[in-house]
């Protein structure tokens, strides 16, 4: 077999996963498994410690991963019929992790208390239920259908409204 070899990359060329949105020279935009599916989640609560200690209790091994704000830690699993995913991005400043549902589910409130009982936490753990940067007037998740031809869009302003919320930016300069 005769060895190929690839030509390195141009001078100017940024790294792929840098800037976001396709801009710059570089032709290839890079982005991670949890941004590609994290928009088609449910967050379902969000709760005042990191991801680790979960991990901990449950045995599971916490993944690094990253998406267009930071770096995250996060955990994925399945608990008596609830499949969920924990994460906390690096650089929150309210240092919360937020428990999603990795497919909408009517029964939220229940999939949370299920994860509080099976940890060992109480309330006094939840920092928030449901989504904190969801609109009342818009349908849930759970409410919409990904086939819906406006399943894109609104995916798009949740996982805007969620981005503006770990970030810190407060409601009268979300958009």
């Amino acid at each position: 077999m005769t060895s190929t070899e690839v030509p390195g990359p141009e001078p100017e060329w940024q790294p792929a996963v840098q800037p976001p949105y396709y801009t710059g020279k570089n032709p290839a935009y890079q982005y991670s498994v949890w941004a590609h599916v994290s928009p088609l989640f449910q967050v379902i609560g969000v709760l005042s410690l990191p991801v680790q200690p979960i991990a901990r209790r449950l045995r599971l091994q916490v993944e690094r991963s990253w998406d267009g704000l930071d770096d995250l830690d996060v955990v994925m699993f399945r608990l008596k019929g609830f499949s969920f995913a924990v994460s906390k991005h690096d650089g929150n400043p309210a240092g919360v992790s937020l428990v999603w549902l990795t497919q909408p589910h009517e029964e939220a409130d229940k999939a949370l208390d299920v994860l509080l009982e099976t940890v060992g936490l109480g309330e006094e753990a939840v920092d928030h239920r449901g989504d904190p940067g969801a609109d009342p007037a818009e349908p849930s998740p759970a409410e919409q259908t990904v086939d819906d031809s406006s399943g894109g869009r609104l995916m798009r302003r949740l996982t805007l409204r969620l981005t503006c919320r770990v970030r810190g930016v407060p409601p009268s300069r979300r958009r």
